[in-house]
């Protein structure tokens, strides 16, 4: 009773603030990875960039949080629609998917023509295209990672949006116990990582470990963290933290998460910050001490940091491609070094803010105004 005369008190937030400026350090701590070996700066030595994967799964968390945030009291109620839910997804994802891999393209088409090289072949299938497009290249459906290789993700995302109903449903049968379901949730995640990082064991073809299931079968690797988003939903709406502990919540998961990649400790014991993290944020805008998690530029880094994300890629390619042509290269002096690396977190950034002014909101005010069929109600929710 009493948690929730508190929760009515203080529901969260129609906007959650802080965990939109999570996004953008998620993405950053994805780009440190994946730019790690630029320019023999030998950035992968330090922990918490050799572990920048695991900012794909703060994603994954993150992302089931804030759709349940937004949806969950709709399916409890059997207001759910289902069709209007793909669709708003799709008008999330999709334009600035179709963005980034036209980018790719021309890019593979300009160095093919010129002769500059394209590096792998298997990267640049032609007849994988049409899983790309229908954003099945992380389901099994394609060999390699190829294309704009950081849509595996999305492809995998799409995959947590069409089971949600599925997700929801079994979060809410514990809804009177919240903490079973997020202790489920937490253990799935724990399980998974176990499995999936020894996987290559016993099946050929898949990833070298858990931080290499992207693109052959890289959907199976979101569904558990999608899940403990949800679960950390359902349990933190039931059971608000007292805004005392919040802050320290979020700095203690934050110490936690630095300390196991930085001592290389098991990364499966991660997920632990990661849910905490992501749970003391929510708490602190519950509360409205979000500061400085909730400031203007902050927030609006993490709104574009969808763009960061997809668009690095093609902008990686021609920042260093570039610089090599200037002269720049591993023998360079180290001062030119950092700073051509500090450079393309930059390009990257900018052109994040303008592809998400530009591009991403206007498309996505667009495709949610289409008048698309909508799917019936029927079986798509339930009264838990």
């Amino acid at each position: 009773m009493r948690g929730a005369s508190v929760m009515a008190a203080a529901p969260y937030p129609q906007d959650i603030r802080p965990l939109t400026s999570l996004r953008f350090v998620a993405a950053f701590w994805v780009l440190a990875y994946h730019f790690r070996d630029h320019l023999s700066l030998n950035l992968g030595q330090i922990g918490l960039v050799a572990d920048g994967w695991m900012g794909v799964d703060l994603f994954f968390t993150l992302s089931g949080f804030i759709l349940a945030h937004v949806y969950l009291t709709e399916f409890e109620g059997m207001r759910f629609r289902y069709g209007h839910f793909l669709q708003n997804r799709l008008a999330r994802i999709y334009p600035l998917h179709l963005v980034a891999l036209g980018a790719m393209i021309a890019l593979y088409a300009a160095a093919s023509i010129t002769g500059a090289g394209v590096g792998d072949p298997a990267a640049f299938k032609w007849t994988d295209l049409p899983q790309h497009l229908l954003l099945i290249h992380a389901w099994g459906m394609t060999e390699a990672v190829g294309w704009n290789f950081p849509s595996w993700s999305i492809s995998a995302e799409w995959a947590a949006y069409l089971a949600f109903p599925l997700i929801a449903a079994a979060v809410l049968s514990h809804k009177s116990r919240p903490g079973i379901a997020l202790a489920i949730a937490l253990a799935l995640c724990l399980a998974n990582y176990v499995l999936l990082d020894r996987l290559h064991l016993y099946v050929d073809g898949v990833g070298q470990g858990f931080e290499q299931m992207t693109a052959q079968i890289g959907a199976l690797r979101i569904i558990p963290s999608f899940l403990m988003g949800v679960a950390l939903y359902a349990f933190g709406r039931a059971r608000p933290i007292p805004v005392r502990f919040a802050w320290p919540l979020v700095l203690t998961s934050a110490y936690w998460t630095v300390l196991v990649v930085t001592l290389n400790w098991w990364e499966g014991l991660a997920w632990f910050g990661l849910a905490g993290l992501i749970l003391g944020l929510a708490e602190t805008a519950r509360t409205q001490s979000d500061a400085p998690m909730a400031g203007k530029n902050f927030v609006f880094l993490g709104a574009a940091s969808y763009a960061l994300y997809m668009l690095h890629l093609p902008i990686d390619i021609v920042w260093f491609h570039g610089l090599e042509k200037l002269g720049v290269t591993d023998e360079s002096a180290l001062m030119v070094r950092i700073a051509a690396v500090a450079g393309v977190f930059i390009a990257c950034t900018t052109a994040a803010a303008l592809a998400y002014i530009f591009i991403e909101e206007p498309a996505r005010k667009w495709v949610r105004k289409l008048k698309l069929p909508q799917l019936p109600k029927t079986m798509l929710a339930r009264q838990p």
